[in-house]
């Protein structure tokens, strides 16, 4: 303990890794309900629509509007909610608690990580892909590049992607870098 803190901040600092680890709970039982709410409507698809077309048109309507409405809010939620647990969940593997680490929170910690990363290796493709067949295209006419007719355009589109990846993986290192120095700086304190 800190000789700065009481033994009343200490507690409160645990207790906030106790917090965050239940609010990771409930969000993600939030995310787990709304894909159960989500998936019949999408696996019995064609069941359902032939059910809804078959209302009057008021019925239908609301049938209808109802359906579509799930179908675009339920997936959106699920993610949005599995998300927020899941890094609730990594501040809380960070956070000092009461309990021991579980093999939970390692868990989370990685899934976190493979999260924060997976946009910079998502940019990585186009450029390898361009590597090795010679040939980097952006959407629209005059956006083709070949590396033996035009090295240029070629260079500079793969540079593009690299530098897009490099930030990318530099706005997901902040993130990291923060936690493992609070981490490293909780372990020696």
């Amino acid at each position: 303990m800190n000789p700065s803190e009481t033994p009343v901040d200490s507690v409160a600092v645990i207790l906030r890794g106790d917090a965050l680890h239940r609010r990771a709970r409930r969000w993600s039982l939030i995310a787990v309900t709304a894909l159960l709410l989500t998936l019949p409507a999408i696996i019995f698809f064609p069941r359902l629509w032939s059910w809804v077309i078959t209302l009057g048109s008021g019925a239908f309507l609301l049938a209808g509007a109802a359906w579509g409405l799930l179908m675009a809010v339920g997936p959106v939620t699920a993610l949005v909610c599995a998300l927020v647990a899941l890094f609730l969940r990594v501040e809380a593997g960070f956070a000092p608690r009461s309990r021991h680490r579980r093999f939970g929170d390692a868990l989370a910690i990685t899934g976190g990580l493979l999260v924060s990363f997976a946009p910079a290796l998502a940019a990585l493709y186009p450029p390898i892909k361009a590597l090795l067949t010679g040939y980097i295209a952006f959407r629209g006419q005059g956006q083709q590049y070949s590396l033996l007719s035009d090295p240029y355009g070629f260079w500079q589109a793969v540079a593009y992607w690299l530098m897009g990846a490099a930030t990318l993986a530099l706005l997901a290192g902040f993130y990291w870098k923060a936690k493992w120095r609070s981490r490293v700086g909780a372990d020696h304190a």
